[in-house]
């Protein structure tokens, strides 16, 4: 067993334990190593429904900290002289296809990996499908997304991209990735409660359920397991073998003297690649705070404090993950929770401020700060009668996001998104044809936090003749009739 947090330092495993607990988190999960030592510090229980305690050996899904998994198998293979960065991603998955001919025929693994295509965080593509739907299905419709900046100039957000690194490693080494990654990886790491996608339940038997927030509660949720974005996201990870997946990272892929994979390919995920813009982009993955930040391949990185920081935020409906490092002292640490949303984010920094003795901060506050302020002088929004509710009722179609349909029940205007995960809700009408969403799974309100999705509608001649569909504060579905 690994040695304990409070062996470290029993003030950062109280620490631990009241933002976790001020959170509402049901369990979590928390590895550290300093100077190649592991601590574990397990929190709380599996499920709000039951009274199994997390563990060490309990599997967290840990969304898009998934990512470094991608890229550090296309770096094994690079190593072996099997693929190369700047290889096109056309060679090995041409289902893969952009809003440009030119840029699907040219854009590589390094581009992909690296968040360098220019896509916006749009649409199901994005945000995800129904999880019964194909990675190939996605690959196909991401034609239909538009650019929000010019290829190759700088860092923007795009899932399906490491799906397609995911699916090249496992083309590439001839057999599904996660049998891939652990016959090259976790195999030799000792990772054996680590595995990813549909395979990940049947591969453990010791996971932590999925959660979502509902008020102050903890409801607990439908976890999900699919290869539909494997591994953009979807890798399951215990605390103990986080703690061997930070060792492998901060050594450069040396473990117990063993050389796991080059050096220098592993080193290759923690540079530079693309241009962040810190305070406006993702502050979960790029921190805030820094004078540069970048994103590498499947990692982040940036200036923190005066110290250098790789790291990777992770989330999905249910769950929750950061893992911060600290290369030049030696420092890892990784924080899964099975909430979302939880404070996972903020647990790791308060740690690492601790560990690299900076002076206290209140790290919740300090995030708060970059969220974006509401307007004070705006007037509440009040929903409306609609005059006239048949007026948007139908469906509507998008090539790439599906069916709209809008039905007038005994309760009001409804609609649901057919492609979307559980993605139905009730509508309500604001003034302008426009309506905010109410969705009724309780995993997509948490993720809302008040801030509703918004439908608008296109009249003509007293006619609707489209919709248009914003979610959050991401850019827009456009859904035409």
């Amino acid at each position: 067993m690994p040695k304990q947090l409070s062996d470290l330092s029993p003030v950062l495993a109280a620490q631990v334990d009241y933002l976790l607990s001020s959170g509402s988190v049901p369990g979590a999960s928390i590895a550290v190593v300093v100077n190649d030592i592991g601590y574990h510090h397990a929190y709380g229980v599996k499920s709000v429904n039951g009274a199994e305690p997390v563990t060490a050996n309990t599997s967290f899904n840990i969304g898009s900290c998934s990512k470094a998994f991608g890229s550090t198998m296309i770096a094994a293979l690079v190593a072996d002289g099997l693929a190369d960065w700047d290889d096109p991603i056309s060679k090995t998955v041409p289902e893969f296809q952009l809003y440009d001919e030119w840029i699907t025929k040219n854009a590589t693994l390094r581009d992909l990996s690296g968040n360098r295509l220019g896509l916006p965080r749009t649409g199901f593509c994005e945000f995800g499908f129904d999880p019964k739907i194909s990675a190939e299905y996605v690959f196909e419709k991401l034609k239909h997304t538009q650019p929000a900046a010019p290829f190759r100039d700088r860092f923007t957000y795009v899932n399906p991209g490491h799906t397609a690194i995911g699916l090249t490693a496992s083309r590439t080494a001839g057999k599904p990735f996660i049998e891939a990654l652990r016959e090259r990886i976790l195999g030799p790491l000792g990772m054996d409660q680590t595995s990813g996608g549909a395979q990940a339940k049947e591969d453990l038997s010791d996971l932590a359920c999925w959660h979502a927030k509902d008020g102050d509660e903890a409801i607990e949720i439908d976890s999900v397991y699919t290869d539909q974005y494997l591994p953009s996201g979807g890798m399951c990870v215990s605390g103990r073998d986080a703690i061997q997946w930070l060792r492998f990272h901060l050594n450069q892929g040396l473990v117990d003297g063993k050389q796991i994979v080059p050096a220098k390919a592993i080193a290759q995920t923690h540079k530079p690649v693309s241009l962040g813009r810190p305070g406006s982009d993702v502050t979960s993955i790029i921190y805030p705070g820094a004078q540069f930040a970048a994103y590498c391949l499947g990692w982040a990185t940036a200036d923190f404090e005066g110290h250098h920081i790789v790291q990777h935020s992770g989330s999905d409906m249910g769950v929750n993950s950061m893992t911060l490092m600290f290369p030049e002292k030696r420092i890892g640490i990784a924080v899964y929770c099975n909430l979302t949303p939880s404070p996972a984010m903020i647990t790791a920094y308060t740690l690492a401020a601790q560990l690299l003795g900076l002076p206290f901060r209140d790290w919740a506050a300090y995030f708060d700060s970059f969220a974006p302020k509401p307007d004070e002088t705006a007037v509440p929004t009040k929903t409306k009668p609609v005059d006239n509710p048949e007026l948007y009722t139908g469906t509507y179609h998008h090539p790439a996001d599906g069916a709209l349909d809008v039905k007038l029940t005994k309760t009001g205007l409804e609609c649901d998104f057919k492609l979307g995960h559980k993605l139905d809700c009730e509508m309500r009408f604001i003034g302008n044809h426009t309506f905010e969403l109410h969705p009724k799974y309780v995993a997509w309100r948490a993720l809302a936090r008040g801030k509703w999705p918004k439908l608008s509608f296109t009249v003509e001649s007293d006619k609707s003749v489209s919709a248009a569909f914003r979610m959050m504060d991401s850019d827009q579905i456009f859904v035409a009739s």
